[in-house]
């Protein structure tokens, strides 16, 4: 299997947990979708994507606080769930060899109780019968953050609805996690410096084609969930400067990029511009919030 069969593989097999899981009426109730494959549905783009995000719902998270008994219960629920759904097809190419739950980060808990989940799911694939320890797929489950009254919606997916992040939302959130990799933020809680999360530019820029800067009541909305998703984990922003520091260097890792090609530097710069303008103009910086 060359690289961009894996890819498929991954992408193909990914759509299929994604549709066990929200078949499945108690995880459908515990998981809110997000992320890139989330985005794609949205936009109505085939582009590939090699994982899945949710975020624990904040009801499920009041009935089951304990990490540990969350890790068991997902991966019973997921066993069954995906079992389920691969042993109803028509023609079964699918079979689960194993499901693992685990605690994010492994061994100490975040000192914020941000502690997430992550399950790595195997399986064997008749249709590769001869490729010997198939890569596992992950699905990565984050902490319930606070979210406004219509950041969650149903997303249609071959026949199944999935609860999943509204769009505003995502947006909001885009610019929320690209403030967490910069270095004023990664002084603030303390914790080590990594990679500019520049492709979060290019998925505002593709959400911004999309949803033009004229739909204020759409930005509007995803600048509410912007200060939600900030205020969740202490993400200060005094205005466009603080997402400006050290933009060199977030223009270079922008250019060393080859999947963000579709979305040239120009075009990616001049949308966050644009998305930062209007929220100047209304008011929505600056945004502190101390940590407790």
């Amino acid at each position: 299997m060359n690289s961009g069969q894996q890819t498929q593989w991954k992408d193909d097999l990914l759509r299929e947990i994604l549709r066990a899981i929200s078949a499945h009426d108690s995880l459908k109730d515990s998981l809110i979708f997000k992320g890139a494959r989330i985005l794609n549905l949205h936009l109505h783009s085939q582009r590939q994507s090699l994982d899945i995000d949710a975020n624990l719902h904040v009801k499920f998270q009041h009935e089951m606080p304990d990490r540990r008994e969350q890790s068991n219960w997902f991966e019973t629920q997921l066993a069954m769930a995906i079992r389920n759904h691969f042993e109803s097809q028509e023609l079964v190419r699918y079979e689960v060899e194993s499901i693992k739950v685990s605690q994010n980060p492994p061994v100490v808990p975040h000192p914020r109780g941000w502690d997430g989940l992550v399950a790595k799911i195997r399986v064997t694939d008749q249709k590769f019968r001869g490729v010997r320890s198939l890569p596992p797929v992950e699905l990565e489950i984050a902490a319930p953050e606070d979210l406004g009254p219509n950041a969650v919606c149903e997303l249609p997916l071959d026949g199944i609805i999935i609860h999943a992040y509204a769009l505003h939302r995502i947006a909001g959130e885009k610019l929320r996690a690209f403030l967490t990799s910069l270095p004023a933020y990664r002084n603030k809680i303390h914790s080590p410096m990594r990679e500019v999360r520049a492709k979060d530019l290019h998925d505002l820029a593709r959400i911004l084609e999309a949803r033009p800067v004229e739909d204020a009541t759409f930005w509007m909305m995803a600048a509410h969930e912007f200060r939600l998703a900030c205020e969740s984990r202490y993400v200060d922003c005094n205005g466009p400067e603080t997402f400006y520091q050290d933009w060199v260097t977030t223009r270079a890792i922008y250019e060393s990029e080859a999947t963000l090609g579709a979305v040239s530097w120009f075009d990616a710069e001049q949308a966050i511009n644009t998305i930062l303008g209007l929220f100047s103009r209304n008011s929505v910086f600056p945004l502190s919030f101390p940590l407790i």
